[in-house]
């Protein structure tokens, strides 16, 4: 057996440096074993994740740990990022509440000066007078008016009439004129002028006649007491004493007839055309002419006669006080109409600003409040603030967003200002407050109607035009239908 140095040690016989070893015979090598040195480690730092920084201790349960607080703080970054994105949305959602709380306050200051010009109080207590003037008037109502005798067919006839004098006129003043059926001579046009005076003449003959002969008619059928009458006092009151006994007039009644102007110049009209009918006649033989003259002074007397027949005050004024009743009652409908579809419009809107403010509130307590159900869920773990969690928060007015989920641990603060933006605005610009202004505004309006039609205890909720109820949840609309 020999022996030999090993790792580098002197070739002569020395002691070897570090380890040494025999050899057999046989050729094999044998070590002695050696110890290896003791294992440097960095200890417990922040290197070594499975070990923690620093043993573990009880804490009060309403007390927050390092950990703990950094993750309520990254879950307030998250949630500040996602305040700041619903900047535009809040801000948006908030022009359309402002515009449409102007419009629907500029539908009900219309109804306002509707309300001041009273024009439903004088229409309605127009038609009441109408109507208690009439009361005792019986079957035959001085407000009624036969159909045939309606301005349309009085002005149909009339026209009819002036046309065919036009041509008629026209016709005899070109055979006057020694003029030629040419339509390129001036004559010819010039022909038809006094067939237009003709025309003319004959309306402000019916219509002078009309007036004087309504109000002696009326005086005549209405009056109380009749006297005796025979062809002596017809003659003398014709001829000699017009007016024997004095009259005395109703402050209600029609005013006095009066029948020179109307009688003469109805006169002078018939007989003017009667005169041209004549003339007109010449030429033609004695057994045609005297027809054709009482043929056009039948028209025209007809004309005249139809036209102060359908003259009628008392029901022109009773159609001119439904017209305008129904035109101040037709805009009152339009304007609680264009009212009620702007409170609408603002309800729509107060609701688009209110989910726009609950979604970003919401977004923003997603990540606090996830943050703290993953430290309950810690704490549940290592059990060093005991097995009892805190109860849960109270409603607090100033968390806007509903961040501190348990009593006594709050958590870090948050930019909520445009949260509160939001709040404010949604309580500011609240649909009820719409609502309610114009239930009054038309409970006001509906007794005006109501006075004026003389109603009593008519007024209130439903009474009138409007349905008198705007209230609603957040909508501010209402059913307006006509009463």
């Amino acid at each position: 057996m020999s022996e030999h140095t090993v790792n580098g040690g002197p070739a002569n016989g020395a002691a070897p440096n570090n380890t040494s070893h025999t050899s057999t015979g046989s050729g094999g090598r044998r070590y002695q074993p050696v110890p290896c040195p003791q294992q440097v480690g960095l200890g417990p730092t922040r290197l070594a994740p499975e070990t923690p920084v620093a043993v573990p201790q009880p804490y009060e349960v309403r007390q927050l740990s390092h950990a703990e607080a950094a993750r309520l703080a990254r879950a307030a970054v998250s949630a500040d990022e996602t305040l700041s994105a619903a900047h535009h949305p809040i801000r948006h959602a908030g022009d359309a509440l402002l515009d449409a709380w102007h419009r629907a306050r500029s539908a009900i200051q219309r109804l306002s000066v509707l309300e001041s010009e009273q024009e439903l109080l004088i229409a309605a207590t127009a038609k009441r007078t109408v109507v208690e003037r009439h009361a005792r008037d019986g079957a035959e109502d001085r407000t009624a008016r036969t159909k045939w005798l309606k301005p349309g067919v009085v002005w149909t006839v009339i026209m009819l009439s002036a046309l065919y004098d036009t041509f008629f006129f026209a016709t005899s003043f070109r055979d006057a004129l020694d003029a030629v059926d040419d339509l390129s001579t001036p004559e010819f046009w010039v022909s038809f002028i006094p067939g237009v005076a003709i025309a003319v003449a004959l309306i402000l003959s019916g219509s002078w006649l009309a007036v004087p002969l309504f109000r002696h008619r009326l005086r005549a059928e209405r009056r109380r007491q009749r006297g005796r009458l025979n062809w002596r006092i017809v003659l003398r009151r014709t001829f000699v004493d017009w007016r024997p006994e004095e009259q005395e007039r109703e402050p209600d009644d029609l005013p006095w007839p009066s029948w020179p102007l109307p009688v003469a110049f109805a006169t002078l009209v018939v007989c003017v055309l009667g005169l041209w009918a004549w003339l007109r006649g010449a030429d033609m033989q004695d057994e045609l002419r005297w027809p054709m003259v009482a043929l056009l002074l039948l028209l025209t007397l007809a004309a005249i006669a139809l036209k102060a027949s359908a003259h009628n005050p008392y029901a022109d004024r009773a159609e001119a006080v439904e017209r305008e009743l129904v035109e101040v009652t037709g805009r009152y409908r339009t304007l609680e109409a264009e009212a009620r579809t702007s409170l609408g419009a603002h309800g729509k809107a107060w609701q688009e600003m209110h989910v726009v403010t609950e979604d970003a509130a919401a977004a923003a307590r997603r990540p606090v409040v996830q943050a703290w159900a993953e430290i309950a869920d810690d704490r549940a773990r290592h059990g060093l603030t005991g097995m009892i969690a805190p109860d849960f928060a109270a409603l607090d007015e100033e968390d806007v967003a509903g961040c501190q989920l348990f009593d006594g641990l709050g958590g870090p603060p948050l930019r909520t200002r445009v949260l509160r933006y939001g709040r404010e605005a949604i309580a500011q610009y609240h649909p009820d407050r719409l609502a309610e202004d114009l239930d009054q505004q038309l409970a006001r309006l509906n007794a005006q109607l109501s006075t004026g039609l003389g109603e009593a205890g008519s007024t209130g909720n439903g009474s009138g035009i409007g349905n008198g109820s705007s209230t609603g949840n957040g909508s501010g609309s209402g059913n307006g239908g006509a009463g």
